[in-house]
């Protein structure tokens, strides 16, 4: 069964051209949802045996913290999105409904912010440990933060939603899920996180200039410097299009990148992550080995 808004449903009977649209949107939507957990769980497979010597084998500390935060969060949080919009076809109250809408929006917003602040620790680490820089990237962090939640309080209201009723052979009867269509400007929420990522990457690639143009700098530093500016271009361009889509797509096909939203920030913030463990533990090798 599909949960739709209550003034979308009374519509719906009437436009069998609206219905059609409908059904393609949220199939769409679906295998979208579908292929961004295949991605992630591939990401998974085969990165374990790493996770497993450089994460598992490892004292405790906030990179390994952060690390199983960022990659199980959004592995957890994505299956079940999933499990409620493609496999259950059972019948969900409004009140579950509702709350799931506000759920996928909210955990995005987490793996978002977690992986931001995966970001923040590699500039960080690049320009010395430099105090003045990351209290200037914390500041710029949290003044985005507020905006972004200002922005969910204008844009971000939820409709009130209702079942749809049977419409007999139709293909919507095998659509399952919760689908509330909300103003097209809640794609503006994305913005504040977009700009972070882009400035965060000037700062890398500023690096990157002073560390090519002295030619100086260990092959630690120039990892984190190329991972950084790969994954911080990945994570933007996927918030990007989310934010576009949002903005611009039709009411049910605003969700379609939304899987995209959970997958590519854990999986690259979780790998930034992993490679700096992992380069850490060679220079521990190479260094016991003297």
């Amino acid at each position: 069964m599909i949960r739709l808004p209550i003034s979308f449903v009374r519509r719906m009977s009437d436009n069998p051209q609206t219905v059609a649209t409908v059904v393609e949107s949220l199939t769409a939507t679906k295998y979208s949802w579908v292929a961004s957990l295949a991605f992630l769980l591939y990401d998974h497979v085969i990165t374990l045996n790493v996770e497993v010597v450089n994460v598992w084998n490892r004292p405790r500390s906030l990179s390994r913290w952060l690390f199983i935060w960022t990659r199980y969060f959004g592995l957890v949080s994505l299956t079940m999105t999933v499990t409620v919009q493609v496999l259950f076809h059972g019948s969900l109250s409004n009140k579950v409904c509702k709350f799931f809408v506000w759920w996928e929006a909210i955990s995005i917003a987490l793996i978002t912010a977690s992986v931001e602040v995966i970001l923040i620790i590699r500039v960080y680490a690049v320009y010395d440990c430099n105090k003045r820089i990351l209290y200037g990237v914390v500041a710029l962090f949290l003044l985005l933060l507020i905006t972004t939640g200002i922005l969910w309080g204008f844009t971000g209201k939820v409709p009130d939603i209702n079942i749809l009723p049977s419409l007999g052979t139709h293909p919507i009867d095998s659509i399952a899920g919760c689908f509330a269509p909300t103003t097209n400007l809640l794609g503006l929420s994305f913005v504040p996180a977009i700009l972070n990522e882009v400035i965060l990457c000037l700062f890398m690639l500023y690096q990157a200039w002073i560390t090519y143009k002295n030619n100086h700098g260990s092959r630690l530093l120039k990892i984190l410097i190329r991972d950084s500016v790969l994954y911080f271009s990945s994570i933007s361009v996927t918030l990007l299009l989310n934010c576009l889509v949002t903005i611009f797509d039709p009411p049910f096909l605003r969700q379609i990148g939304f899987g995209w939203a959970y997958a590519v920030p854990c999986t690259m913030g979780s790998r930034l992550l992993l490679s700096m463990l992992q380069q850490a533990s060679r220079d521990l090798e190479s260094t016991s080995a003297f």
